[in-house]
Formats: structure tokens, C-alpha cells, sequence
């Protein structure tokens, strides 16, 4: 590995420990690569590397202070847990029909969210529940101002397989929601969500056959449920590309970006397969010959046999 690959590397390591939330594992990292330049020679705009390593050094110095400076709720003695616990009914609706859901609940009531996350974590498990569950374990953590950690619980769960391919779609849109609704999102884009949190691909690139066009169902709006088909126009390994015309303003309208298409048919010359797809981009043509038309982009997750 030469030299610029292995500082790509550590700084991929430093920003992963950091959306995890590991902000001096982080900050490690950060100062280890600031030597590792300073001591080696001919690195091609030397001092203007070194100067963005030592802002994110900064930031990252700053970020730990605010929050060892934040307020945090108090910790109780697990007795006093137990009495917070009780003060939720098993059966209040928005305890579903479950204690331990319930005890979860009052807990994050009351500000006690570690221990929350520790009883939802346990839920996941339960397929009824699991839902509810992982929403309110990033509700905790976007109400101690963490959205960072937030997105990274959920990456984890988009690379595994404790959710559903329709759960997560679910839990992803929420989160969407929670930090929209905190004012969060003057820190955390949406266009840094989209982008952190894109599903990986199950296929490679040269197993997919060319697509013409596909088939699916609308996964929200007026239209839910209905099908939509829309002729391929250009293909590049899993990512398919559609023109939308500006006469189907409404189809498009019910489509955002990190939309799961569950069930699509994609019908190629040699054959027709099904799979599942994520809408990865959406923009609107502002010149030239398809100006007002929609450019719609849909990335290909998996197929099924």
C-alpha cells in the first residue's frame, strides 16, 4: 500500500469512527495521520493537506468539549428504573400490547435513554416488535442531539440482516422524519443521509442483464400500490437511468430518493427477472431538448431467484 492509499485509508477510519459516534477513536486516527504526513517527504500540497487535517482535528476537539459540556440526564439506581418502568401500564396503546416495550418506553420518558437503547436492542428480536423498536432507538438517540449516531445504527442494520428489506424502508423514512422535525437538518443534509445510508448492491455489475424497462409499484402518494412502467434509457451495471416526461409530474411527485421498490420486474431482451431497487437520484432537466423532464435513477439491490 503506498502512501496516498494508506492515508485514504485512515481517514475512511477516522470518519467511520466518527459517524459511529467514537469521536477520540477518531481523533486518534486524525493525529496519527497528521504525523504520517509531517514526517514524509515530496506529499504533493503538503501544507494545505496538513491544513485540513488540523481542521477536522479541531472540529473533532470541539465537538468532544460540547459534549462533555452538554447536560445529561441523570443517572438513577436501577430501583428507581424499576418504579419508572411501573408507571407505564403493560397495557397503554402505545405500548402495543407489550411490558417490555412499555418499560422501554418509560424509560425514554425519562430521559433515560442508554438504558432505553438497551431494552429496544433487546426487542429487535421480537418480530412484532422490532419495528417500534429500532424507531425508538433512533427517536433516543436524535433527542440527545445525536443524529450522527442515529444514521450509523441505521447503516448497521442495512448492512445486516436484523430488519427486513420492507422494515427498513420504514425505519429509514422515520429517521428522515425525526431529523427534519428536531432541526437537525441544518447539520445532517438530507443529501448526506441519502448518501451514507444507500444500500449496498448484493450483485455485481456483469451479472446483471441489460434492462429496456421495469415494473413496479408506487410505494407512496395518491398512486400507492398501483403499478408504474417506465422505459429504461441508459444503463450502467446495477443503476438504471429513466426520462420521465414532465406529463407524469405526479408519478414522479411520489417518488423520493431512499424509496425501497420491493417486487420490480425488469424485463430484459434475453429475459424477465424480479428484484428489489432504491430510488438513488431524482433531478429535474433545467436545459436543453428535455427541459422540465425528470431524470430518475434506480439502483438495482438484488434479484431474486
Amino acid at each position: 500500500m503506498n502512501f496516498g492509499e494508506k492515508v485514504k485509508c485512515l481517514i475512511k477510519e477516522a470518519e467511520l469512527y466518527k459517524t459511529q459516534g467514537l469521536l477520540n477513536e477518531s481523533l486518534d486516527i486524525y493525529k496519527n495521520v497528521e504525523v504520517l504526513i509531517e514526517a514524509t517527504q515530496n506529499v504533493k500540497n503538503k501544507d494545505r493537506f496538513l491544513a485540513k487535517i488540523a481542521h477536522k482535528i479541531d472540529s473533532l476537539y470541539k465537538q468532544i468539549e460540547t459534549e462533555l459540556s452538554a447536560p445529561k440526564p441523570p443517572r438513577v439506581s436501577e430501583e428507581a428504573q424499576s418504579v419508572m418502568k411501573e408507571m407505564v401500564a403493560p397495557d397503554e396503546p402505545e405500548a402495543k400490547g407489550s411490558a417490555s416495550l412499555a418499560s422501554a418506553l418509560a424509560l425514554a420518558k425519562f430521559g433515560q435513554f442508554d438504558q432505553a437503547i438497551e431494552e429496544f436492542t433487546q426487542l429487535l428480536a421480537t418480530e412484532s416488535l422490532r419495528t417500534d423498536a429500532a424507531k425508538n432507538i433512533l427517536w433516543c438517540w436524535v433527542q440527545q442531539d445525536e443524529a450522527e449516531k442515529a444514521l450509523g445504527r441505521l447503516k448497521q442494520w442495512m448492512s445486516g440482516d436484523v430488519l427486513t428489506f420492507d422494515e427498513l424502508s420504514g425505519v429509514r423514512v422515520y429517521l428522515e422524519d425525526l431529523i427534519r422535525q428536531a432541526g437537525l437538518d441544518t447539520r445532517v443534509s438530507k443529501d448526506k443521509i441519502h448518501k451514507d445510508l444507500e444500500p449496498e448492491s448484493e450483485v455485481d455489475d456483469e451479472d446483471i442483464l441489460d434492462v429496456d424497462s421495469i415494473r413496479f409499484e408506487m410505494p407512496r402518494g395518491e398512486r400507492k400500490g398501483e403499478t408504474a412502467e417506465l422505459e429504461v434509457s441508459f444503463q450502467a451495471g446495477k443503476y438504471l437511468k429513466m426520462l420521465v416526461p414532465k406529463k407524469d409530474k405526479r408519478l414522479i411527485a411520489d417518488l423520493n430518493i431512499g424509496d425501497y421498490l420491493s417486487g420490480m420486474t425488469f424485463f430484459s431482451p434475453v429475459a424477465i427477472f424480479s428484484g428489489n431497487g432504491y430510488v438513488s437520484s431524482k433531478v429535474v432537466i433545467n436545459a436543453g431538448p428535455k427541459k422540465g423532464d425528470y431524470s430518475l435513477e434506480i439502483k438495482i439491490l438484488n434479484i431474486q431467484k
